[in-house]
């Protein structure tokens, strides 16, 4: 595939060589488990059950792929290994890439267009004496990027765990290590969706989870089926929809796991 086009004074950064090499591209077993990615409801994790992710050693559901809720939306979940990062890194990545487009793009150069971050995002993300882990806390970010078709808006407002309804007391133990989640608007039809996404180890390897509940959004702490995704788009359009997220997810966090070592190494105190 090309690379999204980038602005010309890109190639004056230092971390131009991670876009003009390309992506690290997913394995062929990957793919292949999306194409049998279809789940049944009685094996979705529910929005109402999203504290299991904060539970050791898991993946819930077990398997990726996409699965209906038992009131009409839609679970998308990616199961990714990344053993080259650490949790330091996954939060450093997700405060500084942010604060420039062309970051974005690095992470995945065949389908991340472009990225503005809100003042109000970008003050806290270079405010040192915030932690690492609440950078991107009441952030803002608006993507364009592509999840199998042309590349649509996507906008993220990111969230403290806390108020999206999570048990933060169970981060950092037993290597449930990374967490960032917010509710976001997908595309024209700006679809509500609720993206959590969490880096733990399993057998002594760090994974990355992401889960997508599709119609959702946090409300008050609390989960609301906005739009009854799996009831009002058409069956193949939802099964669409869900295998480009997943195919998008893995495609993305296989290549971060490739450039983010490096990236951090070289430039984790240039702001």
């Amino acid at each position: 595939m090309a690379l999204v086009p980038v602005a010309e004074d890109a190639k004056t950064k230092s971390y131009y060589k991670y876009y003009e090499q390309g992506i690290a591209s997913p394995t062929p077993e990957q793919f292949a488990m999306v194409d049998q990615s279809k789940g049944k409801v009685e094996d979705c994790l529910e929005i109402e059950d999203r504290n299991k992710l904060l539970e050791p050693e898991t993946t819930y559901p077990e398997k990726l792929g996409f699965y209906p809720t038992k009131d009409g939306g839609l679970l998308v979940a990616g199961n990714i290994p990344m053993p080259d990062v650490t949790a330091d890194m996954l939060y450093w990545w997700f405060a500084w890439h942010g604060l420039d487009a062309f970051r974005y793009a690095i992470w995945d150069p065949e389908d991340h267009f472009g990225l503005e971050l809100d003042e109000a995002g970008r003050q806290r993300a270079l405010d040192p004496s915030i932690p690492m882990n609440e950078k991107t806390w009441g952030a803002t970010h608006t993507v364009q990027e592509s999840i199998g078709g042309p590349a649509q808006e996507i906008v993220l407002m990111f969230q403290n765990p806390a108020d999206m309804g999570y048990d933060v007391s169970r981060l950092g133990k037993d290597g449930v290590d990374f967490m960032v989640c917010c509710n976001a608007l997908l595309g024209d039809m700006k679809m509500p969706v609720v993206m959590t996404e969490v880096a733990k180890k399993i057998n002594g390897v760090m994974t990355f989870q992401a889960r997508f509940w599709v119609g959702y959004h946090i409300v008050d702490g609390e989960p609301k089926l906005l739009v009854p995704a799996a009831k009002v788009i058409p069956e193949a359009e939802c099964d669409m929809i869900a295998k480009g997220l997943l195919c998008h997810n893995i495609k993305e966090f296989t290549n971060l796991n490739k450039v983010l070592p490096k990236v951090y190494a070289e430039e984790k105190e240039n702001w």
